[in-house]
C-alpha cells in the first residue's frame, strides 16, 4: 500500500514537472508581438486607468499618439490598433477589452469598411495565398495575448473557417514551437515576466516622410458604399455594444492618401454614425494635417501626422466626453513614464538620424530646441517638400518670402520662432544657447553666436564650408547641443555627414 501510495506520489510530482515544462516552453518560443503590445494594457486596465480606448487598423497604431493626448490633456487611453485589422477583428478585440475594463469612451476608426469577406482565411475573391497568410498572421497580433477562455474561442470561430488555422490561435505552441533558432534574451526574459513592452501604450510612431502624396476625385456629398458589407455589420456591431454597456462612441476615419473606395466607405460610416446617434469625425479632404508633411507613407501618418490628430482629438474629447484631466493625480506613473518615453525615443532618433526629411519632420514637435540654416544656392530652395517641412516647424510662410540664405530658431523653452531671410540679421535673440546674434556675410561665411560667448561661431566650420544645410538640436531646458548636421544637396537629394 506505502509503494502504490509512493508511486503514486511519484507519477504526480511528474506530471507537475511536465506540466511546468510545457507551460515554460511555451511561454519561451511564443512570438513576443502581442504581448509587447498588450501587457501595459491588462496592467492598466487592472488598475481601472483607462478611460479611452483606441480601435482600428495600423492607421490607428500610427495615427494615435496615447503620451501625447496624456501630455497635453490628461487623458488616459489605450492604442489597440492591430496591423491589417478589419472591422470583425476589430470587433472581436474590442470584446476582449471589455472583459478587462469599461473605459468612458471607445473611438473606433472606420478605416476597411468595404471589406466584405467574413472569414480572414477566406478572403476576397481571388485573393492569393499571400495575402490570406498576412491577414491570418497580422491577426495573431490581436489574438495571443488573450487568455485561452470561451471567449476567444467564441472570437476565433467567428473569424476563421478552417479549423486546422483555428487550432493555431487557441493553442499557439502549435504555431510557434519551431521558433528554438530565433529565440533572442528577451524570450528568455519572457518566462520571468521580464520581456519588453511597449513604452507607448500600444502605439507605434513612424518617422519617415511620403515625399509624393496623391490625391483622388472627390464624391459627391452624401454618396456611400454601393452594397451592405460585412465591415459595416461589425461596426454597427461595436456601437451596439458600446451603448448596450453605456459607453461613449465617436466614430472617425483618420486621414491618408484616400482613393474613391476609401471616400465611399467614410460616407457609409457616416450614415451608420448617423443611424445610431453617435459623432462621427471624418478627416479625409480636411486641414487637420498636412499631406505633405505628415504622412509615413500614403497610408500612414507619421510622427507628426500622429500629433496633429491625436490633438485634435483630444480637444473632442475634452470638450465633449466628459473626462478628467490625470496629469496631477497619482496613480498614474506609468502614463507620465510613457511621456518620458516618447520624448527619450524622439531625441534618439533626432540625434541618430541622417535622413533630412525625417530629421526636420521630428524638429516640428516640442521635444528639442532647434537652428535651421539653409545656405544661399541651395537646392533645397527648390525642393518643395523641404520647404513644406521648414514651414511645419515654423507655423509660417516665411521661407517662401524671402530669398536665400535663411536661418530659423525654434527656441521650446520660451515657444518663441524667430526666422530671418535675404540680408536680414537677429540681434540679441534670447535662447537656450544664450542671447544670439545672426548675421550673413557672404556665401561661405556667415555668424551665428551668443552674446555671451562671441568666438563660438556656430555656422561656421572650415571642414564643412560646402554644406548648404545646418541643423543645430539643443536640449529644450538646458540648452546643450545635443548634435550638429550637415547635409549637402544634390538635385533632389541629400547627404549627411
Amino acid at each position: 500500500m506505502k509503494k502504490k501510495l509512493l508511486n503514486l506520489i511519484e507519477l504526480v510530482a511528474f506530471l507537475a514537472v511536465l506540466a511546468i515544462c510545457i507551460l515554460g516552453a511555451s511561454i519561451l518560443v511564443r512570438r513576443r508581438d502581442s504581448d509587447y503590445k498588450y501587457t501595459p494594457f491588462f496592467e492598466q486596465a487592472e488598475e481601472d486607468n483607462i478611460d479611452v480606448l483606441f480601435m482600428g487598423s495600423s492607421h490607428v497604431i500610427n495615427g494615435i499618439d496615447t503620451a501625447k493626448l496624456f501630455e497635453d490633456y490628461g487623458i488616459t487611453s489605450y492604442n489597440m490598433g492591430g496591423h491589417g485589422s478589419v472591422m470583425q477583428a476589430t470587433y472581436w478585440e474590442l470584446i476582449e477589452a471589455l472583459d478587462y475594463c469599461t473605459p468612458k469612451w471607445v473611438v473606433v476608426d472606420a478605416y476597411m469598411l468595404e471589406k466584405n469577406f467574413k472569414y480572414l482565411d477566406v478572403y476576397e475573391e481571388n485573393a492569393g495565398a499571400g495575402d490570406i497568410n498576412t491577414q491570418v498572421e497580422q491577426l495573431h497580433l490581436n489574438m495571443d495575448a488573450w487568455p485561452l477562455n470561451r471567449l476567444k474561442i467564441a472570437a476565433v470561430q467567428d473569424l476563421i473557417q478552417d479549423k486546422d488555422i483555428q487550432k493555431e490561435f487557441l493553442f499557439d505552441f502549435i504555431v510557434y514551437h519551431s521558433r528554438w533558432n530565433e529565440l533572442t534574451d528577451n524570450d528568455y526574459r519572457a518566462v520571468w515576466g521580464n520581456q519588453d513592452v511597449t513604452s507607448l501604450m500600444g502605439s507605434e510612431l513612424r518617422r519617415e516622410v511620403e515625399a509624393a502624396p496623391y490625391f483622388s476625385m472627390d464624391i459627391e456629398q452624401g454618396q456611400t458604399l454601393a452594397e451592405h458589407t460585412v465591415g459595416q455589420e461589425y461596426l454597427m456591431k461595436i456601437i451596439d455594444e458600446c451603448q448596450r454597456r453605456g459607453i461613449g462612441v465617436l466614430v472617425t476615419y483618420l486621414p491618408f492618401c484616400a482613393d474613391t473606395q476609401d471616400k465611399l466607405a467614410a460616407g457609409s460610416a457616416g450614415f451608420i454614425a448617423d443611424m445610431y446617434g453617435v459623432p462621427y469625425i471624418n478627416m479625409l479632404n480636411t486641414d487637420i494635417i498636412d499631406m505633405y508633411t505628415d504622412l509615413n507613407d500614403t497610408a500612414h501618418l507619421n510622427a507628426s501626422g500622429a500629433a496633429k490628430v491625436t490633438d485634435y482629438l483630444g480637444r473632442w474629447l475634452m470638450e465633449n466626453g466628459d473626462l478628467q484631466d490625470h496629469r496631477d493625480d497619482p496613480g498614474y506613473d506609468a502614463y507620465r513614464q510613457s511621456v518620458l518615453a516618447r520624448h527619450e525615443e524622439n531625441v534618439e532618433f533626432i540625434e541618430s538620424n541622417d535622413d533630412l526629411y525625417s530629421e526636420l519632420e521630428m524638429l516640428s514637435l516640442d521635444d528639442v530646441s532647434c537652428v535651421v540654416y539653409i545656405n544661399q544656392g541651395s537646392n533645397a530652395f527648390k525642393d518643395n517638400t523641404c520647404i513644406d517641412l521648414v514651414r511645419n516647424i515654423s507655423g509660417t510662410d516665411k521661407i517662401r518670402l524671402v530669398s536665400e540664405p535663411y536661418i530659423l530658431i525654434k527656441d521650446v523653452a520660451s515657444s518663441a520662432i524667430y526666422e530671418a531671410g535675404d540680408g536680414e540679421s537677429l540681434q540679441g535673440v534670447p535662447t537656450g544657447l544664450g542671447t544670439m546674434v545672426y548675421q550673413p556675410v557672404e556665401q561661405l561665411f556667415r555668424f551665428f553666436y551668443s552674446q555671451e560667448n562671441p568666438d563660438l561661431n556656430y555656422l561656421y566650420d572650415d571642414a564643412y564650408a560646402n554644406f548648404d544645410i545646418q541643423i543645430i538640436a539643443y536640449d529644450r531646458e538646458s540648452g546643450e547641443i545635443l548634435c550638429h548636421k550637415y547635409f549637402r544637396s544634390y538635385g533632389d537629394r541629400y547627404r549627411a555627414d
